[in-house]
């Protein structure tokens, strides 16, 4: 994990996870794109490719995607059952 203020993003998504099956479906999906993509859990941040980095996150706390600019729509598709509004219908 790293310090909140060694990353920037341009871009954040927040998702969210109910339990650590969620998170392990949130890192195969993430696995298919080879663009940087970090994810921001309280006051750490992990490399979204980094599976302990992920098991790591306390799914109590709120989870945001950070990237560099924003995605496409294959992107935002992919993560959509992960976005907050989809997780809580």
């Amino acid at each position: 994990m790293s310090n909140k203020n060694e990353v920037s993003a341009m871009y954040s998504l927040p998702i969210c996870a109910i339990n650590k099956n969620g998170l392990m479906e949130i890192f195969e999906t993430l696995s298919h794109f080879s663009c940087q993509i970090m994810i921001k859990n309280g006051d750490y941040i992990v490399d979204a490719h980094s599976l302990i980095g992920v098991f790591s996150l306390d799914i109590k706390k709120p989870i945001e995607l950070l990237l560099e600019s924003e995605p496409d729509d294959e992107f935002k598709a992919a993560v959509a059952p992960f976005t907050l509004a989809s997780v809580s219908n």
